[in-house]
């Protein structure tokens, strides 16, 4: 958490390497219901993976009412 943001870091390695990140986001998320994450398809820009394949790790995250995921993001989810 830095000011109003929360980093995940995305250009060290693959998927196996960012979902302990974002795992940790998730935790973070559950223990501070009084903020709201407005999560961006993170990693999908200049880190270059697609929303099938980022999607997945933030599955945890779909029932939490304090984090909003990217309509992409949902729709891999639900599928």
């Amino acid at each position: 958490m830095q000011g109003q943001c929360y980093a995940i870091p995305t250009m060290h390695g693959g998927v196996d390497a960012i979902r302990p990140y974002v795992d940790e986001f998730i935790a973070y998320a559950k223990e501070h219901p009084e903020f709201i994450f407005l999560v961006t398809r993170i990693g999908c820009g200049i880190a270059g993976f697609k929303d099938i394949e980022m999607a997945p790790l933030f599955s945890a995250a779909l029932d939490l009412s304090n984090v909003v995921l990217p309509k992409t993001f949902v729709d891999v989810i639900k599928k």
